[in-house]
């Protein structure tokens, strides 16, 4: 991460930080929105000209006020804000590993008004990468493993890059002559 991104966080939470512990105003969900976003950007992986990742499984941390009021829609928030993050990931061209996961939890560090995105790249069981606008979140089948994770984890960068698709057969796709 560059010294002017990192730059640009901290002044963004300082100035998000004053304002919720001077106004005490709740999370809304559109700043979660908005935040989402950002994590896609700054965590955004360019594998080749055609294709940049971003993750795909986010987790949401929230003061226990603002947890104990969203926490009872979280199932359709996350919803909602999964489909958001698929439409913006569309317009700015970006790829998903899998399917796309927003989590809420609650923060005990936190107060009234702040909150923190956590994310990670998560590989799909199966070997297609989810292109944006394409396909629904999906949930692990009941007694079936969740979907292996991708180095990295919560904490960016990743140690490495994910495997790339497997190259077609020789000959593929070449006129014969």
């Amino acid at each position: 991460m560059g010294v002017m991104k990192r730059f640009e966080q901290r002044l963004e939470g300082l100035v998000n930080g004053t304002f919720a512990k001077v106004f005490k105003s709740e999370v809304q969900p559109v700043e979660i929105a908005g935040a989402l976003q950002r994590e896609c950007d700054n965590n955004a992986t360019i594998w080749n000209r055609e294709r940049t990742v971003v993750p795909n499984d986010f987790i949401v941390e929230l003061s226990t006020p603002d947890y104990e009021r969203l926490s009872p829609y979280s199932g359709q928030l996350g919803d909602e804000l999964s489909g958001l993050v698929r439409d913006y990931a569309k317009q700015q061209r970006y790829t998903f590993m899998g399917p796309i996961k927003v989590h809420l939890e609650k923060a005990d560090d936190l107060d009234t008004g702040l909150y923190r995105v956590r994310s990670r790249t998560l590989a799909s069981s199966s070997s297609q990468l989810d292109q944006p606008g394409h396909g629904q979140p999906q949930r692990p089948a009941p007694g079936r493993p969740a979907a292996p994770q991708a180095p990295g984890g919560y904490g960016y960068p990743p140690t490495a890059a994910p495997p790339m698709p497997p190259a077609p057969p020789p000959g593929a796709g070449r006129p014969s002559g």
